[in-house]
């Protein structure tokens, strides 16, 4: 062979081997970030792939209130590329995008939250996603989309930190727990069936109330149920110092304070409802509660009732310490109407757990009379509203 030949040969091979060593010791890198404009760019990736936007002007889905100081990403039950909503960033409330995909009819669901972080660091694999949720609300969309502006899930400010609460719920029922109070906001929601469901908590003191939530469909409400003591009137509750110097995690299970097979005793419905079915001919109405200006909204989102539609509205029965339940409750100072023209509701002494019917007549807008419906011989109308059965 020409050794002039052999010579580039020799140098050809040499510079293949060594190109191919340099490959094998240089690792190969995966970018998180997909492609925009030519470039791995993560600023880019925020701000064309996550939805930020605020629908309020136009169609949105849910509204939700970011306390928390930190961007976040939204999904409609567990994560996935079909089940996306959009983000809310921290601090600001956000009325989400609507999709139709996901949001064909009214219904409750899990609105599943994450951090802008989490999200993009494991967006390609969503199993592990669901391990490290910030937030899990139970939520309700309203196809009527009037109703949608009357709620606001609210992502609590002390979420996220090097603390956590775990909720184990083997029972057949859907369980959330609230700080601070009976109706405080939610920390935390695990479905019938659902173990091991993890929430980073902050530095805090604690007090953490148990709530058992369903929507019935039959009245086509989202109706609560208390753990209580067995055999008694006061309302389960936990009280935890969050820190270094307390407890660094705690975990909660329903079976350790609640009987299922003795729902009745070891838990209050703690309302009771009013149907309200507006029959005046003109004008649609509203129901105010007590001295307050503002109407009442219902568990949906409802608020104005149209002519010939009804409303079913919750009657609280937690006595006024915050300690306890009452079995009955009166309804007294409520009034019916609009904002030009109201009128009183007569009395009347409601029972937990039952669902009374109010209907209100007239023929123009400052034209309106309630009256409880009754059967023939007087006694009241009402339902019982179980809490196992729809």
């Amino acid at each position: 062979m020409n050794k002039k030949y052999l010579r580039k040969l020799t140098v050809l091979v040499s510079i293949f081997f060594l190109g191919l060593l340099s490959s094998c010791l240089e690792p190969t890198v995966t970018h998180k970030y997909i492609r925009i404009d030519g470039d791995y760019d993560e600023e880019n990736f925020r701000n064309n792939h996550i939805d930020y936007l605020d629908y309020s002007g136009g169609n949105f889905s849910i509204a939700v209130k970011n306390d928390s100081n930190r961007n976040v990403v939204c999904f409609k039950g567990y994560p996935s590329d079909s089940t996306l909503i959009s983000g809310a960033r921290g601090g600001q409330l956000t009325r989400l995008r609507y999709d139709e995909n996901l949001f064909r009819s009214s219904g409750d669901f899990v609105l599943w939250v994450f951090t802008e972080d989490d999200y993009l660091n494991k967006r390609y694999n969503y199993y592990e996603l669901r391990k490290t949720p910030y937030a899990l609300i139970y939520a309700y969309y309203n196809k009527d989309s009037d109703s949608n502006y009357n709620m606001v899930y609210v992502i609590p400010s002390n979420l996220g930190g090097n603390y956590f609460l775990v909720l184990n719920n083997p029972t057949n029922y859907n369980f959330e727990l609230r700080q601070n109070n009976l109706y405080g906001e939610p920390l935390v929601f695990a479905g019938a069936n659902i173990v091991e469901t993890k929430i980073f908590l902050g530095w805090d003191d604690y007090y953490i109330y148990p709530v058992i939530r369903k929507y019935n469909k039959r009245i086509g409400e989202i109706i609560t149920s208390f753990p209580v003591l067995v055999y008694s009137d006061s309302p389960i509750y936990f009280q935890y110092s969050m820190s270094d110097f307390g407890n660094k995690s705690v975990e909660f299970n329903p079976m350790e304070w609640f009987n299922p097979a003795d729902f009745n005793n070891c838990s209050t419905p703690g309302a009771a409802y009013v149907a309200v079915t507006n029959g005046n001919r003109t004008s649609g109405i509203a129901l105010y509660k007590g001295a307050t200006a503002e109407a009442s909204i219902t568990s949906t989102g409802g608020k104005y009732i149209n002519t010939g539609k009804s409303l079913i509205f919750e009657v609280p029965m937690v006595n006024s310490n915050g300690k306890s339940f009452a079995s009955t409750a009166l309804i007294s100072g409520w009034k019916i109407g609009n904002p030009v023209s109201s009128y009183y509701i007569p009395e009347l002494t409601v029972e937990a757990g039952k669902l009374y019917f109010l209907d209100v007549i007239g023929d123009d807008p400052y034209d309106f009379t309630a009256q409880w419906r009754t059967y023939t011989d007087g006694e009241l109308v009402y339902e019982i509203v179980d809490f196992d059965n729809d």
